[in-house]
């Protein structure tokens, strides 16, 4: 059986304990791909928060490099606290089962003018 070299990466020195953009990924992403291991764990030890958009970004790029066809990487996110997980969580079944636009069928819009909320 092949031994997979694995790369551990410290999402919090990299990024900061609180991550609030999407866009901070990319940095993540570059240390990844620069990486020579085939396997990565991110370790987000130090990691307090998430944000949703910051989860998706991170989810859609495991994803992607797990899809490639040359110089595959396999990530793992290690040592998440309980806020962190289950923002994951919440994204990754978001993904798998988008919410339903009937709601919004549904919904009645009313216009108002302007100057009769004035007279309130």
């Amino acid at each position: 059986m092949k031994q997979i070299d694995k790369k551990i990466i410290n999402v919090a020195k990299i990024l900061a304990p609180i991550i609030g953009s999407r866009d901070l990924i990319e940095l993540l992403a570059k240390a990844v791909i620069e990486s020579d291991d085939e396997s990565v764990d991110l370790d987000f030890k130090d990691v307090e928060f998430v944000s949703r958009s910051a989860a998706h970004a991170l989810l859609v790029m495991k994803e992607d490099l797990q899809r490639r066809w040359l110089h595959k990487k396999y990530i793992a996110f290690v040592n998440a606290n309980n806020n962190v997980q289950e923002m994951f969580r919440m994204v990754a079944a978001n993904r798998a089962m988008p919410r339903s636009n009937a709601n919004k069928a549904d919904m009645k819009i009313e216009k108002t003018d302007i100057k009769s909320l004035a007279n309130l």
